[in-house]
């Protein structure tokens, strides 16, 4: 868990959570804004540097470092004033309120994260702690500069943080948690130095005091306080010692010593047995790099000639070099193609997307009718056609995968993997950033797909290659992990950092935890892991 896949990120965080899809005009609006400023910024560079060529070329790449940083400031700035009317209207609050559209709370929850997700998309480029927690401040996160934030997944709003914070890689610091048919929203505070090993899980409403440690794969509950000068482990986080040199030091040293142990004694182990593969995967080099290349040129050989229509027959002559432009005077003819070209850029891109998915489609339905995808167990030294022609499909799917959660309109998830046929993903479900496979997968209606993995194949003694089902009104916290085989039931909750085996079945209704995953069978066990209390009627 040293690493993150591609396709997904961390950083600060924001939901996808659509409440109605009329949010994104305000999306397009801020996005069309900041484009709409790089391009005067263009302009003005242009007309500096247009006396000299060498000039031109020799500061075109500080030009684009500056731009960047152009549309990273105006895309804040826009969200925060769209951020001040909003709470004008309707003032952000903690509390716990119902997962539906006609809650105030859970619907201007929802248009708070559209508001922020373009800026954040864009800061995810270059990660920066500086940055992260600049403009967590322009939000409304109370933080320093001294704090260290890179990779952690924290929420932007109802959070405090000390000073000299360090938080690991892979971290959750959530302010926000779904729970049944529930938001439950309250304040993090976070004191000075503290430090939060990484995949650890902060829920809603910790106090955390000073000087405090908090171990990898731990999970706090909701209102904990942690004392000062503490070592917290488990799940839930309880305290196993002072926060005291030679303890730390000795934990530390304990936990590497075990990993190292563990790790060598099972390479042994599968040396005496004669497991260790050398081959383990299909090396077909040539025929992945076809498929990339034309996915790749085919998706974007129409979208750049057009851009370049564009610019040559339209963007340059009558703005660039229009006669007007010596005095910066422009016709109204240029104010209208400067004020509709962002929106044209954006309109290529979604272009280029839609190319993409179609012949990505048209691939993978010509690959299905050769070899019909088929689930099983497969060993890696007998390399059937069913092996090789899954590794094919997978990596023909990865690139759609990577391009739509890397892109800045996550929502697309859904219809692009309904619309190739790979997966079945139900109407109102909400789908954040996960690691998400890409065959095989039936995910129901209304269901809460947190940032986990989720899962088709496991390697081990050979590969499963197995479907997972989930039911509807499902909800499957952050930092879990859903093994092959895996049929969820409907109204099933996962809490957060909960890993399943192959084959589980996790019955209707239940409320499961921990790593390998358990049923919450009682009231004392809920509060006694989560500090939640539901009533007989399942309300909390």
């Amino acid at each position: 868990m040293t690493s993150t896949p591609t396709s997904v990120r961390d950083g600060p965080y924001s939901t996808n959570t659509l409440v109605s899809k009329k949010f994104l005009i305000i999306y397009i609006i801020n996005i069309w804004i900041s484009f709409y400023l790089l391009l005067i910024e263009f302009i003005l560079f242009w007309k500096l540097s247009e006396v000299n060529m060498i000039v031109f070329f020799l500061f075109f790449p500080i030009e684009i470092l500056f731009g960047y940083y152009t549309i990273i400031f105006s895309s804040f700035l826009i969200s925060k004033l769209l951020m001040i009317l909003i709470n004008l209207l309707h003032k952000p609050k903690e509390g716990i309120f119902r997962r539906e559209k006609s809650d105030k709370d859970y619907y201007y929850w929802s248009l708070r994260a559209v508001i922020k997700k373009w800026p954040i998309w864009i800061l995810t480029f270059i990660p920066s702690s500086l940055l992260n927690n600049l403009f967590l401040t322009l939000f409304g996160v109370k933080t320093s500069l001294s704090n260290s934030l890179n990779h952690v997944n924290i929420d932007t709003e109802f959070i405090e943080l000390g000073s000299k914070i360090h938080i690991g890689k892979g971290a959750f610091i959530k302010s926000s948690l779904i729970f049944k048919d529930y938001l439950i929203i309250k304040k993090i505070i976070i004191e000075d130095n503290v430090n939060i090993a990484p995949h650890s899980y902060i829920s809603p409403g910790t106090i955390i005091k000073n000087n405090t440690v908090i171990n990898t794969l731990s999970v706090t509950k909701l209102d904990q306080l942690l004392e000062p000068n503490s070592i917290y482990s488990g799940y839930p986080a309880e305290k196993i010692g002072s926060k005291e040199k030679s303890t730390l030091s000795q934990i530390n040293i304990d936990i590497i010593l075990k990993e190292k142990n563990i790790k060598t004694n099972n390479r042994i182990e599968l040396e005496r047995k004669g497991k260790i593969p050398e081959n383990k995967f299909i090396k077909k080099i040539p025929t992945y790099i076809g498929i990339f290349a034309l996915v790749y040129f085919c998706s974007y050989a129409f979208v750049f000639y057009g851009l370049y229509l564009y610019f040559t027959k339209i963007f340059f002559p009558f703005v660039l070099n229009s006669p007007s432009y010596s005095t910066l005077i422009f016709t109204n003819i240029s104010i209208i193609i400067l004020v509709f070209t962002p929106i044209i850029i954006l309109g290529f891109h979604i272009l280029n997307i839609l190319f993409m998915v179609l012949i990505t489609k048209a691939l993978y339905n010509i690959m299905s009718k050769m070899i019909k995808p088929k689930e099983g167990v497969f060993h890696w030294s007998k390399k059937t056609i069913d092996y090789d022609f899954y590794f094919l499909r997978s990596f023909l799917l990865r690139y759609a995968k990577w391009k739509i959660q890397r892109s800045p309109y996550p929502w697309l998830i859904k219809s692009v993997f309904n619309f190739i046929g790979s997966c079945s993903i139900g109407k109102g479900t909400v789908i954040e950033d996960p690691y998400l496979s890409k065959e095989f997968i039936n995910i129901g209606e209304n269901t809460y797909i947190g940032k986990i993995l989720l899962t088709n194949q496991l390697w081990d003694t050979a590969l499963t290659i197995k479907g997972v089902k989930v039911g509807e009104n499902v909800v499957i916290n952050d930092g879990c992990c859903i093994a092959p085989g895996n049929n969820i039931e409907k109204n099933v909750t996962i809490l957060p950092l909960s890993i399943t085996s192959k084959y589980d079945c996790l019955e209707y209704g239940g409320i499961y935890y921990n790593a390998p995953i358990k049923l919450i069978k009682n009231q004392e066990d809920l509060i006694k892991i989560l500090n939640i209390k539901i009533d007989n009627n399942n309300k909390l």
